[in-house]
């Protein structure tokens, strides 16, 4: 409680005193295991093709992007996976 108090006179005497709020731990719900192939094709020129599907999951307050690995078992939260249900039916 200490501590709090002392932040907040920090806040009030100088004005260029940034303090981080709280971090987000991230998705605290159910996950799902998922497995994407990996792509084959190496494009042109011998280029590596990007292995990962990126989600993004938006609302009013903010926006969570999430990188899942194709070629491999990975546990995504629930909004994940059904982002990647529309686009993947066979999941």
């Amino acid at each position: 409680m200490a501590a709090k108090e002392k932040i907040e006179e920090t806040k009030l005497e100088d004005q260029l005193t940034m303090i981080e709020g709280e971090k987000d731990e991230g998705w605290k719900g159910p996950t799902v295991p998922v497995f994407i192939p990996e792509l084959e094709d190496r494009g042109s020129n011998g280029l590596k093709v990007d292995q990962y599907e990126h989600v993004s999951i938006a609302n009013e307050v903010k926006e969570d992007v999430y990188k899942v690995r194709r070629g491999e078992w990975v546990d995504v939260p629930v909004p994940v996976f059904l982002a990647l249900k529309e686009r993947y039916p066979k999941i």
